[in-house]
């Protein structure tokens, strides 16, 4: 069973092509790094992953299920896309209630996930205080309420200082070792490349890497 499994995708905006042909495979039990500059087209693909856009052409499968048939696999998985949007004057801990009752999921992990993403001790201060990182965070601990096998995470970086970044980076590998498969773009393979056990690196598009990590390392030695 993969995680994420890519054939031939494509999507095409008249005469632009976002995304082209892309194929690669994300195996279970593994932080991947999707890596490409700004515009090279990792949202549009973790949309379509999403089914939030369908694809021009080719396919696609999450958790051996065809993204054709999002119903069978989206109760699986967790997603943050292009950063969280919550109610600012509300706190941490009324968000995720907000979220949780919307989407029918238990009240009772939300301290728990407060817990996980390291903002036990914030959850009832009003989301308009939060820094920029724990923003991000709460925005993971969100995508966490459905217990997903899969988090597939967008930018959850992108703007932060050193310490935020570092904060992402012991969060992601704390799940990864809990069990979750977690697919996590950046425009920075530094910022990346020390978590992810695999990459798909994409430019103008195209995905001209897939696979182990170690192995881009060697190759660019």
């Amino acid at each position: 069973m993969t995680a994420i499994s890519v054939k031939g995708l494509t999507k095409s905006y008249g005469d632009l092509v976002a995304v082209k042909d892309a194929t690669f495979e994300v195996p279970l039990g593994t932080i991947c790094g999707f890596v490409g500059p700004n515009g090279s087209g990792k949202t549009t693909t973790i949309r379509m992953l999403l089914s939030l856009i369908a694809p021009s052409s080719g396919s696609g499968e999450i958790l051996d299920q065809p993204i054709s048939h999002p119903e069978r696999y989206l109760s699986r998985v967790g997603a943050m896309i292009e950063g969280p949007a919550f109610y600012p004057a509300l706190t941490g801990a009324e968000n995720l209630r907000v979220i949780a009752t919307l989407g029918g999921f238990s009240l009772d992990r939300i301290p728990r996930l407060l817990e996980t993403v390291g903002l036990g001790d914030r959850g009832d201060d009003k989301y308009k205080t939060y820094s920029l990182g724990m923003k991000q965070r709460l925005g993971i601990a969100a995508a966490l309420l459905p217990e997903p096998k899969l988090l597939i995470l967008d930018e959850p970086t992108n703007g932060l200082d050193p310490s935020g970044i570092q904060e992402i980076r012991d969060l992601l590998e704390k799940l990864a070792k809990n069990g979750v498969t977690i697919f996590v773009s950046s425009h920075l393979l530094s910022e990346i490349e020390m978590i992810s056990e695999y990459l798909v690196m994409l430019q103008r598009g195209k995905v001209i890497f897939f696979g182990r990590t170690e192995d881009l390392l060697l190759k660019s030695k």
